[in-house]
């Protein structure tokens, strides 16, 4: 292996550019909830086109979340430090974030709603089948609500797959797939069917069971677990990027047609899987990527504070005109929101993540002389995954 390979093996660049994609994908999929365009066949379009993009972007977060930290997990590193370092990857830039939530609600609605804040705050919305408790405060912020309990699961998660034969994994991740088409029947048969959610044309306790509740989104997180394992121990099969590409976005064209229920998750979550797969490979493999450059780099690097501050920013831009804009005006709107949200995030992940990662989320292990020498190293040893920065991949 060159030295170039090797650096992108422990880096991942395609990786992490593809989480900048994904970030600007909800970013887009959310304008679909704001009326930009006052024309409503054109609107009703725009959102019948792009809506469903951000289910996918957060499926494609979940199963990278499970793979990353799987590829850079540290041998023997205590469970404490491990908590520690997530911890400082997103409880900074959340908290800020829903400060300055609660004072532009205090000085435009004159306060916060007491039950949502707390909810919010605390990352404990997801667990809630309440929409007004679901979505108070920052909306986005309910992906971080199931993170805080894979990141809680993850080290004995690990330790169990490590363990376990490929054909085990194998047959777990057939599992989860499976289990992933069942959730939409299991929501319609045991939850009720309203009240209707207001973003969605569906029941919110069914859509939430599916979409949002952490114990199915679990199935994400697991399966990029198991798809890591498969890829390190090289018992993944051979499939190239742009094809895997491809087949990504043919799936989402079937996801266009098939139930709401099914389309969130169960839809995409083989193509998502693959495609992770892929553009891992193809940096461990020093195939071409145009994911690579310096550019979509600092997309991926700032692509969590991006996420946090875009519904705030689309808020605002949506308020200018409540009865929407011309088609030209909308999409000049639109993307000026974007370029707003791609700085704020910038001074965020800067001023805030950045300099609390290094502080706090340091992974050298703080040994004594005293200290025993550890046991013999597994048979798998990850690399080690950092970004341009850096910051290990794990950490974004």
């Amino acid at each position: 292996m060159t030295a170039q390979a090797g650096r992108m093996a422990r880096q991942l660049p395609t990786l992490n550019g593809l989480r900048g994609v994904a970030a600007v994908t909800v970013f887009f999929s959310h304008t679909t909830l704001f009326g930009f365009f006052a024309d409503e066949r054109i609107d009703d379009w725009w959102y019948g086109a792009l809506s469903r993009t951000g289910s996918a972007a957060l499926g494609f977060f979940f199963i990278l979340s499970g793979f990353v930290l799987t590829w850079s997990a540290a041998d023997y590193e205590p469970k404490r430090r491990f908590w520690r370092r997530r911890a400082a990857r997103i409880l900074p830039n959340h908290l800020v974030v829903c400060a300055a939530v609660i004072v532009l609600m205090i000085l435009v609605r004159g306060g916060a709603p007491l039950w949502p804040t707390l909810a919010n705050v605390t990352l404990v919305q997801s667990w809630i089948p309440n929409e007004f408790i679901f979505n108070g405060i920052n909306p986005p912020s309910w992906s971080l609500s199931c993170e805080i309990f894979f990141y809680a699961s993850f080290p004995w998660l690990l330790a169990g797959f490590r363990r376990l034969s490929p054909a085990w994994l194998w047959s777990i991740a057939g599992g989860i797939v499976a289990a992933t088409l069942v959730a939409p029947v299991v929501s319609t048969t045991f939850l009720p069917a309203e009240p209707t959610y207001t973003y969605a044309d569906a029941a919110f306790p069914q859509f939430w069971f599916v979409q949002q509740f952490p114990l199915i989104r679990m199935l994400d997180f697991v399966l990029g677990i198991v798809i890591a394992q498969l890829v390190m121990r090289g018992k993944w099969f051979r499939l190239s990027l742009p094809a895997a590409a491809l087949i990504t976005v043919a799936c989402y064209g079937v996801s266009q047609v098939v139930p709401l229920l099914y389309s969130v998750v169960a839809a995409m979550v083989v193509p998502l899987s693959l495609l992770v797969a892929a553009a891992a490979r193809a940096d461990v493999e020093g195939h071409r990527s145009p994911l690579r450059g310096r550019v979509a780099g600092w997309l991926g690097d700032t692509s969590f504070a991006f996420y946090l501050i875009h519904i705030l920013v689309l808020y605002g831009a949506g308020n200018i005109a409540p009865d929407g804009f011309g088609v030209a005006a909308a999409l000049a709107v639109m993307l000026g929101a974007y370029l707003v949200t791609l700085g704020l995030a910038g001074l965020l992940h800067s001023g805030v993540e950045r300099p609390m990662m290094r502080r706090f989320a340091s992974s050298r292990p703080r040994t004594r002389a005293a200290d025993p020498p550890p046991a013999a190293p597994p048979a798998i040893e990850p690399l080690p995954v950092t970004t341009g920065d850096g910051t290990p991949v794990a950490e974004r």
